[in-house]
């Protein structure tokens, strides 16, 4: 039997837009603090010795605004349930923060964070947490190697099914506790750290899952965030509209209310229609109370407000009378689609991840939007190597599973794409990448036949080109990798160019990673020398099961094959710094902003027969002297 360390699945032929942060590291998690609506009444009940549930606390409360992300980017699908997210007190008071149990594919979760809940908390100070997740239903698909799909069995460290709700203990940094006052808005954030501490056998169909909620009430501010919710009311003069907090796929529920700033550049699709600034908010103040929206945009630090980029709404989020498909094309033969990797979001508001191939049949009559975008779009700008959602009609042969959608009479938006690759010839437009990947998928999955204004023109990925227009080329070199966000051209008319680029950016300036696990149940030497006064920590890689290497961009360097393990020590800026020990039998994690206490913590935690299992870092990596500065670390111990 093969077991593969989920990681080196689909090796380097991922979205790299997801490792932004690192794949593997702790830095992939956010929160944010913006402009709330008062205390409100009601919400939900609870515990014994509990001092309430969110927006229950009357005038004794404080503004808190959670999120959650995920940093891993290999799993094609990863969805449980959320069932709880508990903050405890001191004294052991604890408050519930999510009144019902939310499905959530942490896999989608990549580079944006959802907000769960920006309710009003009882004043306090929090010190823990307690996250509760039911893998009873789990959906949990992996790429199987070969461009496919398995699916996989969750099962726990001794090789048992996972059958049923595990709860999480995540304790918060000594430093820096979750304090909850009338006068002060609070944020915290929980990044479920799938890679570190799942463990794929294809051969068996199963992962071993020791599952890790990393948590901090410092997280980074630049990412984006998704703020999805009902909306309660439209002030066209102040350029803005407030929202009921409904996250994911719940569309009830108290769980706060926030304001959602806007600019003149907004764009917003309404019910399939594109609008920007102010046409779009005057056309979302037409829209009744309840009606779902979703914002996508970044939390201005300096007044504590949120600014969207781009707001959904109506049946563009969400619609009672379609099914969804949001998925890769992957080949075209007139209007019939071939889409793989595909989440179904169905009309009763249930969704699921489709493991095989979606036949979308589109028409004339297709409506045909661009992310972010406005203008004509007819169903000829639908592509190959395009992410799409459409909207129509599913069906779903139960024999063999096969899903068709007809959106002949329905839609597809264009969701701006990620890819990258290497950049061959000169720095001019167009720009020529070697492509690696498209989506994460690899290039030769896709079927380019028809995408050329000629067969001579047909995409190559080989030689696929940019269309770069006037962006900025700094930093880029030939040869050296670079990740393109954008739109492929339409069907049939490629010339001189594949793909319209809104952004290009080189691999030059991101961090590093470095990655290991230790086979056969750990091993209790993983770390020679460590004591609580250590400065660094140093690696024995002598028990180093198949993860063990360098991420640097896209290349991957095998740690086995370097003269001495890299020697982790603490980053040159201590700012945006994140640690965390996870206990695998104890089910608990503690979480550090100080390396210096991070490695004392672990020195104290790795005695006896406590072995390491997996080590995940973020940061700088330093050829010259093999140091790796490590911004953001998660150990996974066995105790």
């Amino acid at each position: 039997m093969t077991t593969t360390p989920h990681s080196l699945i689909t090796g380097t032929l991922q979205d790299w837009r997801c490792r932004f942060r690192g794949a593997l590291s702790a830095v992939l998690a956010a929160a944010f603090a913006t402009l709330l609506v008062a205390c409100g009444g009601g919400g939900s009940s609870g515990t014994a010795g509990s001092s309430g549930g969110v927006g229950s606390c009357g005038a004794d409360c404080g503004a808190a605004l959670i999120t959650l992300q995920d940093a891993a980017a290999d799993f094609q699908s990863y969805t449980v349930d959320v069932v709880s997210l508990k903050l405890r007190k001191a004294s052991g008071a604890v408050v519930e923060t999510l009144p019902a149990t939310a499905r959530v594919d942490f896999a989608q979760l990549v580079s944006l964070a959802e907000l769960i809940s920006a309710g009003q908390i009882p004043s306090g100070d929090y010190v823990a947490a307690t996250v509760t997740l039911d893998y009873g239903n789990a959906s949990i698909a992996a790429d199987d190697g070969t461009g496919g799909s398995v699916a996989l069995k969750p099962v726990d460290t001794n090789g048992n099914a996972l059958t049923g709700r595990i709860d999480l203990d995540v304790h918060l940094d000594n430093r820096s506790h979750l304090t909850i006052t009338r006068a002060r808005t609070s944020r915290l954030a929980f990044d479920f750290n799938l890679a570190v501490s799942n463990v794929v056998d294809l051969t068996s169909a199963t992962v071993q899952v020791a599952p890790m909620i990393q948590a901090s009430v410092v997280p980074p501010a630049d990412l984006n965030i998704r703020v999805r919710g009902s909306l309660v009311a439209t002030d066209t003069a102040a350029a803005s509209y407030t929202v009921d907090v409904h996250p994911f796929h719940l569309n009830n529920g108290d769980l706060g209310q926030v304001t959602v700033h806007t600019t003149d550049t907004t764009s917003y699709e309404i019910d399939g229609v594109a609008y920007r600034g102010a046409i779009g908010l005057a056309q979302l103040a037409t829209l009744p109370a309840g009606t779902v929206t979703a914002a996508f945009g970044t939390l201005q630090t300096s007044d504590y407000t949120f600014s969207a980029e781009r707001v959904l709404a109506g049946s563009s989020v969400a619609s009672n009378l379609s099914d969804r498909v949001h998925g890769e094309v992957m080949a075209r033969n007139g209007n019939t689609l071939t889409v793989r990797g595909a989440t179904l979001e169905r009309r009763d508001g249930s969704f699921e991840y489709l493991r095989g191939v979606v036949t979308v049949t589109i028409a004339d009559t297709t409506r045909v939007t661009e992310a972010g975008q406005t203008g004509n779009f007819g169903s000829g700008a639908i592509s190959v190597g395009q992410r799409i959602a459409a909207t129509g009609t599913v069906s779903i042969d139960t024999a063999t599973g096969a899903a068709t959608l007809d959106a002949s009479s329905g839609r597809v938006r264009l969701e701006i794409t990620p890819l990258w690759g290497l950049l061959t010839g000169a720095l001019v437009n167009p720009l020529v990448l070697d492509l690696q990947a498209i989506s994460g998928r690899n290039p030769q999955a896709f079927d380019f036949t028809g995408t050329g204004a000629s067969p001579a023109s047909d995409a190559n990925p080989a030689a696929y080109a940019i269309d770069s227009g006037t962006l900025p080329l700094s930093g880029l070199s030939v040869g050296a990798p670079a990740r393109v966000f954008g739109f492929v051209v339409p069907f049939g008319t490629a010339t001189n160019s594949d793909f319209r680029a809104l952004s290009v950016v080189s691999y030059t300036d991101l961090s590093n990673e470095l990655v290991v696990n230790w086979a056969n149940g750990g091993a209790s030497g993983a770390f020679p020398g460590l004591g609580t006064g250590s400065s660094a920590l140093n690696l024995d890689l002598g028990g180093a099961g198949l993860l063990h290497f360098l991420q640097v961009g896209p290349g991957r360097i095998n740690l086995l094959a370097l003269a001495a393990a890299p020697r982790i020590v603490a980053p040159v800026t201590a700012s945006d710094s994140w640690y965390a020990i996870g206990h695998v039998r104890g089910r608990a994690i503690e979480n550090y902003s100080s390396f210096a206490e991070f490695i004392s913590a672990l020195a104290g935690a790795m005695q006896g027969s406590t072995t390491a299992l997996g080590l995940a870092a973020d940061g700088k990596y330093d050829a010259s002297g093999n140091l790796f500065s490590a911004q953001h670390m998660a150990v996974l111990i066995s105790d």
